[in-house]
């Protein structure tokens, strides 16, 4: 067997290697302390934005041993301040369905979490602390039911709006002396709009809005009918006029025969007359309407630009 030669360089390299080996560790030698674990809850007060929304989404997905209590609030207060508007959406969440849903008394620190998320920059933080929280008190307070009550005339998103309805129907007769109040004092516009679908009744003083611009534009969704879109956009828009629409704001969405037309109002008297008109019309059915929010017509001209 041929043995191949080994360098001075790589046999005294070698030995050393052995020699190091052979070596006894010094006696005084410091061990290392394992790094220290962080909870959830501490990561939800001194972790950044990315790895508070990593915990919050732990525990939504119920990755939390012992589940969620009292000692999670100092971290959700610190992400209710948050930058970062997703943080801030989903601990309104989960503040909601953990400390008010089902409860027969909320967490008061809970509660003015919430009430501070749900008076947001941002519509889906607004969002997240009404529909899971605010809207899920099972006593609410007349002060809570006021704060609903505006929400629900700046904020008209519809699944919000109709969350907010549904909570507030067993106070209307509180719901009615607010708007009463706040159509007395400033006849807005916006609380004349969601009075019926609050209170079951009819506004006073309706003669007053009628001719006044909507708060935002009302959108009615028509069904399409036939193969040819234009034709039915031409006769729904002869029908309007004759209805008093001089000008009808008309679009046609979709392609082929699975199109809608879509028909935005701008004025109260010309959204109930559409409303009246064509509650039971035998040729065009109305199959959706809705307060237009400005996130909701950017979706909804996104979505046409792309057909």
């Amino acid at each position: 067997m041929n043995i191949r030669p080994v360098s001075a360089f790589a046999a005294t390299t070698l030995l050393c290697s052995v020699a190091l080996a052979q070596t006894p560790a010094p006696t005084n030698a410091v061990p290392e302390e394992a790094p220290k674990t962080i909870s959830i809850q501490e990561m939800l007060v001194i972790g950044h934005s990315g790895l508070k929304l990593h915990s919050l989404a732990m525990i939504t997905q119920g990755n939390v041993k012992g589940g969620v209590d009292e000692s999670f609030l100092p971290g959700f207060k610190v992400c209710a301040e948050d930058p970062a508007t997703p943080v801030r959406s989903v601990a309104a969440r989960l503040i909601g369905e953990h400390f008010v849903t089902g409860k027969e008394n909320p967490n008061p620190e809970a509660l003015a979490l919430l009430v501070k998320l749900a008076q947001d920059e941002s519509t889906d933080v607004q969002y997240s602390a009404v529909y899971h929280g605010l809207t899920q008190i099972k006593q609410m307070s007349d002060e809570n039911i006021e704060l609903l009550v505006n929400i629900a005339a700046t904020n008209r998103e519809p699944g919000l709006f109709d969350q907010i309805a549904q909570s507030l129907a067993p106070y209307r007769p509180k719901v009615q002396a607010i708007l009463d109040r706040q159509l007395k004092e400033g006849k807005s516009i916006a609380y004349y709009e969601i009075y019926e679908t609050l209170t079951g009744k009819k506004a006073p003083d309706n003669e007053t809005y009628l001719d006044m611009p909507s708060s935002r534009p009302r959108m009615f969704i028509f069904k399409g009918e036939g193969r040819d879109p234009e034709a039915f956009k031409a006769a729904l828009a002869a029908d309007l006029k004759t209805a008093g629409l001089s000008n009808p704001d008309l679009a046609v969405s979709g392609v082929g025969e699975n199109y809608v037309l879509l028909l935005k109002t701008f004025i109260t008297r010309d959204s109930q007359t559409v409303e009246k008109r064509f509650a039971d019309h035998p040729k065009f059915k109305i199959t959706q309407d809705l307060w237009l929010t400005p996130e909701l017509e950017i979706q909804i001209d996104a979505m046409r630009k792309t057909q």
